[in-house]
């Protein structure tokens, strides 16, 4: 798409659409997502959340049910089409058929089955096996496509196809939309075509915060930007380097252990769409805040389960100077609400998503991740798709910010990240993985910017998941003297291979020394390219 004349928009739509064809079980069009979107020459920052959303009458029943995942009611109205094109068709160069003919190709051609796709197949085959369509094409004869075997999707070329011919309302109005309502009608599934012709992604202003002379957006509520800038804010008080790297220095990851964990509780006690319910992000990410929760990082003894803190007194603190021309994520405009222990859902798995970073040759930057949720989503195939499973991310509990209503949007752990120096991008940066998402793009930032690494070096690093219970994830790489500090201080340890997928899969493009420097993480499939 660059070679082509296209900028980082273009470039990063069409490798939305691309990969959603090679990599189904993760993304595609009948997923959501958001983009993080840096204009340089204009000096602006966009943001357009395009997640799936719940219908004018979502399945209360939800709330309470603890079956299968894998079903029709868990998908919501899909976002991706309508994101993705909008996206592009302000800020884009090329035409709409442009950036979708890679996917078409890749759809009608086929391409030979990657290992991972061949992986989750199989794992998943149970799943593929409740739709006859989606059996055929993933489990010809009853077997997992082998890898290296040519993988098809017509039906998708098709849908793929009538999206590029009619835009987006050729997804949400007419046979597309029909074909998916009939489906998920029968599944028991509410969503209707009304609600799939109302849909429209949301425009948000990006979260910004200062963290040492830069300033770093990030995704807005619901998503969780908030939990990746409010652990920056905590880490900002703290010499990183004076203290050693978090794998051979006890001090350094009980830091930033307990910056994580802190900014993850406060994120699942206040986090929903804040065009439904108040949020407040401005306070949770502001330097007065984190003044506020700084203690609570070593607190000792360790709580077994971490409280939220009050944000509310802080929301409406000014943005810091390098945010203020920016114009970012403001105070709620709506009332205060008590805090909730409850942490909302986090329906999306461990390795369920894709992420892409991309800049262009005249500074732009896209950040953009996108996901079903589940692999394949709800399990739900239409049209050569597989349905999200978004609705699984409301909370489970029946009052909070992040419970489930008409045309909300969930919360979501996804937080693709831009930061700035002077202006100029220096970093792109996100990651699949739930949980681990806002740990994994904070963890490269810091070994990145803090520790002075090249990108694939902060990429090898081993990498932490703190919750907000004492239990902590680790891959193998800490010290002996780290773990004794980490079970000391009280946290239960679980520990993984290197270069599992549990612990994200991040892409990241940093700009050092005044060239770009890609790098794909390890534990995934993906890859640099560039000219």
């Amino acid at each position: 798409m660059l070679r082509q004349g296209g900028n980082a928009v273009d470039a990063a739509v069409a490798t939305a659409f691309a990969v959603g064809v090679t990599e189904p079980m993760m993304s595609g069009i009948g997923a959501g997502g958001g983009m993080l979107i840096w204009l340089q020459q204009e000096q602006r920052a966009e943001y357009v959340d395009f997640y799936a959303a719940a219908g004018s009458d979502p399945d209360t029943a939800l709330t309470h049910y603890h079956g299968p995942t894998d079903i029709p009611r868990a998908a919501g109205i899909p976002g991706a089409v309508a994101g993705l094109l909008d996206a592009q068709a302000r800020y884009g160069k090329l035409s709409r058929s442009a950036v979708m003919a890679p996917a078409i190709r890749l759809a009608s051609e086929g391409f030979p089955v990657h290992s991972l796709l061949h992986r989750v197949i199989t794992a998943d085959s149970a799943k593929l096996s409740r739709s006859p369509d989606a059996r055929r094409i993933f489990l010809p004869g009853g077997h997992p496509l082998s890898v290296g075997q040519l993988l098809v999707q017509p039906e998708l070329a098709a849908t793929l196809g009538e999206i590029a011919a009619g835009g987006d309302s050729a997804f949400y109005r007419g046979d597309i939309a029909d074909s998916i309502v009939q489906v998920l009608s029968a599944g028991g599934n509410s969503i209707t075509s009304a609600d799939f012709a109302a849909y429209a992604p949301r425009w948000r202003r990006p979260l910004c915060i200062a963290y040492h002379g830069r300033a770093v957006l990030s995704a807005p509520p619901p998503q969780s930007g908030v939990q990746v800038l409010e652990t920056l804010s905590l880490l900002s008080r703290y010499d990183l380097p004076a203290l050693g790297l978090p794998s051979r220095s006890p001090k350094a990851l009980e830091v930033l252990a307990g910056a994580m964990r802190v900014a993850d509780a406060d994120r699942s006690s206040f986090i929903g769409d804040p065009d439904y319910v108040s949020v407040p992000a401005n306070g949770l990410i502001s330097s007065r805040f984190a003044n506020d929760r700084a203690s609570v990082i070593s607190a000792s003894p360790l709580p077994d389960t971490l409280a939220p803190g009050n944000p509310w007194p802080a929301d409406s603190a000014a943005p810091a100077a390098a945010c203020g021309s920016l114009d970012p994520f403001g105070p709620s405009v709506r009332p205060p609400r008590v805090a909730r222990t409850a942490s909302s859902a986090n329906g999306d798995g461990y390795a369920e998503t894709t992420h892409m970073s991309v800049v262009d040759a005249d500074g732009d930057a896209v950040a953009l991740t996108y996901t079903n949720g589940l692999y394949f989503g709800s399990g739900t195939w239409v049209r050569g798709m597989f349905l999200n499973s978004a609705m699984l991310n409301f909370s489970r509990a029946d009052s909070g910010p992040n419970t489930r209503g008409a045309h909300r949007i969930p919360a979501s752990t996804i937080a693709p990240t831009i930061v700035l120096d002077n202006g100029r991008v220096e970093m792109v940066v996100g990651s699949p993985g739930s949980a681990a998402i806002p740990p994994a793009v904070v963890e490269t930032i810091v070994y990145a910017l803090d520790y002075g690494l090249d990108p694939l070096q902060a990429l090898r690093m081993p990498r932490m998941i703190p919750y907000t219970t004492s239990r902590l994830e680790l891959e193998d790489g800490f010290t002996p003297a780290v773990l004794e500090t980490a079970r000391r201080l009280g946290y239960r340890i679980q520990t993984t291979p290197p270069t599992d997928l549990t612990f994200g899969g991040v892409h990241v493009i940093a700009r050092v020394d005044g060239h770009w420097i890609g790098a794909a993480d390890p534990r995934r499939d993906g890859e640099v390219r560039g000219y």
